[in-house]
């Protein structure tokens, strides 16, 4: 994958690490009887690992829009569409009277655009622009809420629209569509609810590459930057003997959020006990995806053959750690640079499941699953996840919360508190492949590594 811009002790020796590791002392410590003193263990547990679509994932979005095809030998097709709601930029307009519309277009800045192999990134992709029968809201939280009943099979295009990766996109689009959205009535030109209540908005998307090719393109459109510009022809009335005019009129390409709609052929590649190789995908395709029942189990496996059934055990560190073989032509460029476990929790402002990153990923010390080139390994620090499974029955363990995928996910830091904060990165789609309990390596599988205390 190609970019066109820039995206964003004590541990050390029982692992035998290069890399320093800072230790989160305070861990546990509410458990510990102020006059103890605990010997600390170390463990390193073989987990299994399925292969799972992370459907459906939320892809509401305030920055920005993906439209365009790609198809890989790996997963076959994966398609991107995003939707936004139309807007008036100014209320109470009015152009006089016989106003005549000459033409009309949308406009956006592209941001980034992705592609699998460097030979991607111009090729010739067509672009079809349709009208919406539903608005972009809350009920249209997730990847696949829109489905072709929801927009117009009819292009609103005006003529063949061929898009080659550069930083802009122009469609020009039907007269008629633009003498429809003059017809709004004063109230809707006052109130943009209104005025997206009755026209709802439009879809990108792109055309399907060939069965036999393989390859394509993912388009990033910066979200805020969209707009239909009408160019509109009037006679003037709040004078006398006027000449008429031009002038251009602009609507806004979504006011709150798009929607970013996506579908994967990998969905048939899904796989509770894969053979080999870890292939996974960005955005909401396919990843490694550890069941919350196979990880109490292995978890408690290793208590019963260390003799540790019935015993309180404190968690100092916890990492998985998942490996995987430099490819032979070293490019790396279509992994993400983080991998971290998700889970999904209720959000009461959606109403909705929703992924989240789990919630040490927030504390200080924590590794965070950077790649790390030299290791050849995501090394991703989850403490008190685990004391979840190391302390818990597996009845008491929550079905949205405790099963595990391995996402791809973003820091940004706040340029006016300094705060740094950490989510999913669900727009881009990434390939690579991680190591699997099967596949034959020295580095072996993925894995839990501890460092932990018993209480006596």
């Amino acid at each position: 994958m190609q970019f066109r811009h820039t995206i964003v002790l004590a541990l050390a020796a029982i692992f035998m690490a290069v890399s320093c590791v800072s230790v989160d002392k305070t861990m546990g410590e509410s458990m510990v009887p102020g006059n103890q003193s605990l010997p600390v263990s170390m463990a390193e547990i073989e987990i299994p690992v399925q292969l799972k679509s992370s459907q459906p994932l939320q892809t509401l979005s305030a920055e920005e829009g993906t439209f365009g095809a790609i198809r890989t030998q790996e997963f076959g097709l994966v398609e991107f569409a995003t939707a936004a709601d139309i807007y008036p930029t100014v209320s109470g307009w009015d152009f006089g009277k016989d106003a005549v519309v000459k033409g009309i277009y949308l406009l956006a800045n592209i941001s980034a655009v992705y592609s699998t192999h460097d030979q991607q990134e111009g090729i010739p992709q067509q672009v079809f622009v349709h009208r919406t029968y539903r608005n972009i809201d809350s009920t249209t939280l997730y990847n696949n809420s829109f489905t072709a009943a929801d927009y117009d099979p009819t292009p609103l295009n005006s003529g063949e629209v061929v898009y080659f990766g550069t930083d802009s996109l122009k469609v020009h689009l039907n007269l008629d569509y633009a003498k429809e959205l003059l017809t709004a009535t004063k109230e809707e030109k006052d109130t943009a609810k209104l005025f997206a209540q009755r026209f709802k908005g439009l879809l990108i998307r792109s055309n399907t590459p060939d069965e036999v090719t393989i390859g394509g393109r993912e388009n990033l459109l910066n979200f805020g930057t969209g707009a239909l510009y009408i160019t509109i022809n009037f006679q003037p009335t709040w004078k006398e003997g006027l000449s008429r005019k031009d002038t251009i009129f602009t609507l806004s390409y979504g006011k709150d959020y798009c929607l970013n709609i996506s579908s994967y052929e990998s969905n048939k590649l899904q796989n509770t006990a894969p053979d080999g190789d870890l292939a996974f995908e960005g955005a909401a395709g396919l990843k490694p995806y550890i069941d919350k029942d196979d990880l109490k189990q292995a978890i408690e496996n290793w208590k019963a053959s260390q003799g540790l059934q019935n015993k309180e055990i404190i968690v100092a560190k916890a990492a998985l750690v998942f490996p995987f073989e430099m490819p032979e032509n070293l490019d790396m460029s279509t992994y993400p640079g983080n991998l971290y476990p998700c889970i999904r929790e209720f959000d009461t402002t959606f109403n909705a499941n929703l992924f989240f990153t789990a919630s040490d990923i927030n504390a200080d010390g924590m590794e965070l699953g950077t790649m790390n080139r030299s290791l050849c390994e995501y090394r991703m620090d989850i403490p008190s996840l685990i004391q979840d499974f190391i302390s818990k029955d597996a009845s008491e363990l929550d079905e949205l919360k405790h099963n595990i995928w391995i996402m791809p996910t973003k820091s940004e830091i706040d340029t006016y508190y300094g705060a740094e904060t950490h989510s999913i990165e669900n727009t881009t789609y990434f390939t690579g492949k991680l190591n699997g309990n099967r596949t034959k390596s020295s580095k072996g599988g993925p894995k839990l590594q501890l460092v932990y205390s018993v209480l006596q």
